[in-house]
């Protein structure tokens, strides 16, 4: 299995984020807490100095 670069990581990070934003049936916590878990995997793999 060949390992993703970190702009494919972050690509994947983002479309999960979508994802969890646009499901009906999660509560407002529950999206939040899948949002926020996300948002620092994003911010992580986003940095362009890594």
């Amino acid at each position: 299995m060949t390992k993703l670069s970190s702009k494919e990581k972050a690509e994947l990070i983002a479309a999960a984020m979508r994802a969890i934003s646009q499901q009906k049936g999660l509560s407002p916590e529950a999206r939040q807490r899948g949002l926020a878990v996300l948002q620092q995997a994003y911010a992580k793999n986003a940095d362009p100095r890594r």
